[in-house]
């Protein structure tokens, strides 16, 4: 993506060109079309943890305000579909394995009505994930309506790609921005070069803040920076298979393509420097995901070929959030993707953007 010239002072600048920058550009440019916009990104768009997402969209909820996240991202996601950058949305469907005590309480948590496997579907998730092991009592769900599988790093490129063919939004790469100062016309930005906006919207993903912002708007209370990882592995899946989620170990598999997975599992590694992990699985990542992949696929140490790994910063509540100030009117902070930073970007950067419209 090539970025034209940029503006004196842009009405609009976007800190972070990963998914939720992505669509707040978008978004920006669509509501306001006389906007002058540049996004500013330190590596390239969709790169740091946008690149190394599963980008599963899974329709669960544990809380109103997750429920309501969650139910504005896809419907905006849906707004997608039959454009350019829908094509990087693949429906997939999902199937939940889980005690069946649990069952009443989690379907509580699902925008969907869930029911039994049929034979069939049962039949296909053992071919899927031959050995294996469920505990007594368990059960496995589903429902009729899909999930999605997001492909964010192309999708954010896409999005940009579309603000930039409006006409009025550039993109501006290799921009670290280190400082965020108010000026009488609204903020100056410095990072290799110096840019003036009106409004300033800020998606750093883990990434702190620029100066002096982390003093002015600082991390959501009790928030902390984790790393996330998944497996690469060898299964007998094919495309169209299922999203199978293991609801009691909070592990999922994910087909990619014809013999290939992703394992997605819980790795609690906390305080992670973002700095410190480049998308790839370390060794304790792999030994991590293989025992907890063992405990429902005994072969597992055979079939894992590698692995990915990136790091979040995680609310107390997963629920990620708007920091404003009154002190820097026309600024907001998008903060706390908490794993889920792809599956709620949507709904999470129309709530930032409307922060300082």
């Amino acid at each position: 993506m090539v970025a034209r010239g940029r503006a004196l002072t842009a009405d609009l600048a976007v800190v972070g060109g990963g998914i939720v920058g992505a669509f707040v550009a978008y978004e920006a440019g669509r509501l306001r079309p006389d906007w002058d916009i540049v996004v500013l990104e330190r590596h390239a768009p969709g790169s740091g943890a946008t690149a190394w997402s599963a980008g599963a969209d899974f329709p669960i909820a544990a809380t109103p305000g997750h429920r309501a996240l969650v139910a504005d991202s896809r419907a905006r996601y849906a707004d997608l579909r039959g454009t350019a950058a829908g094509a990087f949305l693949r429906e997939v469907p999902i199937v939940y394995l889980l005690p069946r005590d649990r069952l009443e309480r989690f379907g509580t948590q699902v925008a969907a009505v869930l029911r039994p496997l049929t034979a069939a579907e049962r039949d296909r998730v053992e071919e899927m994930l031959p050995g294996l092991s469920t505990a007594p009592g368990e059960v496995f769900v589903t429902h009729d309506e899909p999930g999605a599988v997001v492909h964010a790093r192309p999708l954010a490129d896409a999005l940009l790609s579309a603000a930039v063919g409006r006409g009025r939004t550039a993109v501006e790469i290799g921009q670290r921005v280190r400082r965020v100062d108010a000026s009488r016309e609204g903020y100056v930005l410095r990072a290799e070069g110096e840019w003036r906006a009106r409004r300033v919207v800020l998606a750093p993903g883990p990434w702190d803040l620029p100066e002096p912002l982390p003093v002015a708007l600082g991390d959501p209370p009790g928030a902390r920076r984790k790393r996330i990882a998944a497996l690469h592995a060898r299964l007998p899946v094919r495309f169209g298979d299922p999203l199978v989620y293991f609801v009691a170990d909070d592990l999922f598999v994910l087909p990619l393509a014809a013999g290939q997975a992703l394992v997605s599992f819980r790795r609690d590694a906390w305080g992670t420097d973002p700095e410190s992990v480049d998308g790839r699985a370390d060794h304790a990542d792999i030994l991590e995901g293989t025992r907890m992949l063992a405990d429902r696929l005994p072969d597992a140490a055979g079939l894992v070929t590698g692995g990915r790994a990136f790091c979040d910063l995680y609310t107390p509540d997963r629920l990620p959030v708007v920091l404003t100030s009154p002190g820097l009117p026309g600024l907001a902070a998008a903060l706390g993707g908490s794993g889920s930073g792809v599956r709620l970007a949507p709904g999470l950067a129309a709530r930032t953007l409307r922060a300082v419209i």
